[in-house]
């Protein structure tokens, strides 16, 4: 009778420990969440056709921020800007940009990137 018992413990523990191997398997499978699109940063002239873009808290922290001008009458690298933000996730560049010019802003962090955020130099 004392082995009945033993050998149903054992069926049970077998049975558990399955479950909870299965469990850990699907809790590491399962994708991680995206990164959020970043906020849309506080735009504010800085001289003549520069601007000054700052977000604050508005990225993961340590992210890199990537933005993009949409005005092709700039040159590529005027197109193209980056910065890193701080252990709070906030961020300041000035661009090259025209006033009415559409700017896409993205972060990435590790290997993730994050949609854009489209937003417009006011005019």
């Amino acid at each position: 009778m004392a082995r009945l018992s033993l050998q149903r413990i054992v069926r049970r523990f077998s049975a558990a420990f399955f479950a909870l191997l299965v469990l850990a398997f699907v809790a590491c499978a399962s994708p991680t969440l995206p990164l959020p699109p970043p906020a849309i940063p506080s735009v504010s002239q800085a001289g003549e056709g520069q601007y000054r873009l700052r977000s604050e808290h508005g990225v993961e922290p340590n992210a890199i921020v990537v933005i993009i001008n949409h005005n092709s009458a700039l040159s590529g690298d005027d197109r193209v800007d980056g910065t890193e933000a701080d252990a709070q996730g906030t961020w300041e560049a000035v661009i090259p940009a025209n006033p009415g010019d559409f700017l896409d802003v993205k972060q990435e962090f590790g290997t993730m990137g994050s949609p854009l955020t489209t937003f417009q130099i006011p005019r």
